[in-house]
């Protein structure tokens, strides 16, 4: 299972969404700064490479997890 860049930008979009709303300290403007450094960091040969190794290891634990339903619900 691949799991694309958008999807990782996705999850960390909601995660840091759903952060930034239940905490009311921050503004707006923190939350952009915040977004565009993670989009900026995404790009950079450190930022592909962390990708990269998320994807793996998302991947490789949805594969796992999918195995093992598949698993419980075949018996």
């Amino acid at each position: 299972m691949t799991i694309t860049t958008t999807a990782i930008f996705l999850i960390i979009a909601a995660c840091l969404g759903f952060w930034m709303w239940r905490d009311s300290s921050f503004k707006k403007k923190e939350f952009i700064a915040v977004s565009l450094f993670w989009i900026a960091f995404a790009a950079t040969p450190w930022g592909a490479d962390l990708m990269d190794m998320m994807q793996s290891v998302l991947g490789t634990g949805a594969d796992a997890a999918s195995n093992a339903v598949n698993n419980v619900s075949s018996r």
